[in-house]
C-alpha cells in the first residue's frame, strides 16, 4: 500500500501533467474529439475548481500529519 506521500507525490504529477493539456487545449495547440462528452470552457473550468478541490483537501491533511 501506499504511504501518504507517495499519494501525494502521484497526486501531484497527475495534477501537473492534466493542467498541462487543459492549458494547451484552452490555447487551441490541443484538440479533443468526443461523443457527446461536454469539452466547454465551463466544463474546463470545473475540472480546475475539482483540481483546487482537491489540492486544498491535501493541504489540510498534510497540516493534521504535521500538527
Amino acid at each position: 500500500m501506499e504511504t501518504p506521500a507517495e499519494i501525494r507525490n502521484r497526486w501531484r504529477y497527475l495534477r501537473d501533467l492534466l493542467l498541462e493539456q487543459l492549458g494547451r487545449f484552452e490555447e487551441g495547440t490541443l484538440q479533443l474529439h468526443a461523443d457527446g462528452v461536454d469539452v466547454s470552457a465551463s466544463a474546463i473550468a470545473k475540472l480546475k475548481r475539482n483540481i483546487q478541490d482537491f489540492d486544498e483537501l491535501i493541504a489540510r491533511s498534510e497540516a493534521r500529519e504535521e500538527g
